[in-house]
């Protein structure tokens, strides 16, 4: 998944807490070895590899994965689309940067785009991929569903009094420590790290984050022969569970404001903050768009 996964637990005993921890990391490289398409023979490389009609037979999480990602794309309307990989293959180069694709190489890429090219079994877990040369990318979803999973192995070991961190961009609260509103969250100028534009706690829930930190690899699925998006530096997101929350930061990054503004007011849990891209430099707190509530943020003066 290309982060790292970190814990905080709050519990007397901490060898049991170690092991506790121990056996949720370990589940996060199960599912990476199961996620990732950059892995051979994993259910996502299988299934990017897949002839036209071959159906595929992929574990319990990865067909529960696949599901959430077709739901979030539907909710989105497109705007959330894991079926982009071959997208990120024809804009960008290896080091994100944009390259200049052809016309042929954009047709190409437009025609293996969209959650249609999917059929999902929910009786046998078959994946029938109904286009030959489809690449599926769960990077904008796989952290927040591991993140879940390790939640669930958290709780099976009564350590719920946690927190999840996968990455720099995905947080997830198991449950708050007795004795503490809530976990302090920190949100960073993404265009200047060392600057913090606010902090608030996070209760219950989880909050995820996307940016261009790196050339420009956000594409919008429904504009797919456009290229990279410009006008947006980043994206924060907060929902119920990490999934959902992962996925709207990315949907975020391309929905325009209003289409932020109706997401949020027709899923009161839901709630986003939005930066521009401001060349100036300057900071970005005065630039921020929010949506939806976000409850006790304080925005850090200039």
């Amino acid at each position: 998944m290309a982060t790292v996964f970190e814990l905080f637990i709050v519990e007397e005993d901490e060898s049991y807490a170690r092991g506790g921890a121990q056996a949720a990391f370990a589940e996060v490289d199960r599912l990476e070895m199961e996620m990732s398409r950059f892995i051979e023979n994993s259910d996502i490389a299988r299934l990017n590899s897949a002839f036209s009609s071959e159906i595929v037979e992929v574990g319990m999480e990865v067909f529960d994965c696949l599901s959430r990602a077709v739901e979030m794309c539907e909710q989105t309307g497109g705007a959330f689309d894991i079926s982009i990989g071959a997208l990120y293959e024809c804009w960008l180069n290896e080091d994100k940067t944009v390259r200049q694709p052809s016309e042929e190489e954009v047709a190409r890429a437009c025609q293996l785009t969209g959650m249609n090219h999917l059929k999902l079994d929910t009786e046998s877990f078959g994946v029938e991929v109904l286009s030959e040369g489809l690449q599926l990318d769960l990077g904008g979803i796989g952290k927040g569903f591991a993140a879940e999973k390790v939640a669930e192995i958290l709780r099976e070991w009564s350590l719920g009094q946690a927190l999840v961190l996968a990455g720099a961009s995905s947080v997830l609260s198991v449950s708050v420590p007795d004795g503490m509103s809530g976990w302090p969250i920190r949100l960073r100028n993404p265009s200047c790290p060392s600057e913090i534009l606010a902090r608030f706690e996070l209760t219950k829930g989880a909050l995820s984050g996307s940016g261009r930190q790196k050339g420009q690899h956000i594409i919008d699925p429904r504009e797919a022969g456009i290229g990279p998006v410009e006008g947006r530096l980043a994206a924060w997101s907060m929902a119920d569970d990490a999934v959902t929350a992962d996925a709207l930061s990315t949907a975020f990054m391309v929905l325009e404001p209003a289409e932020i503004d109706d997401y949020c007011l027709a899923n009161p849990q839901t709630a986003a903050i939005i930066i521009p891209d401001d060349a100036s430099g300057k900071s970005q707190r005065t630039q921020a768009m929010c949506f939806g509530q976000w409850r006790g943020i304080n925005w850090e003066s200039d």
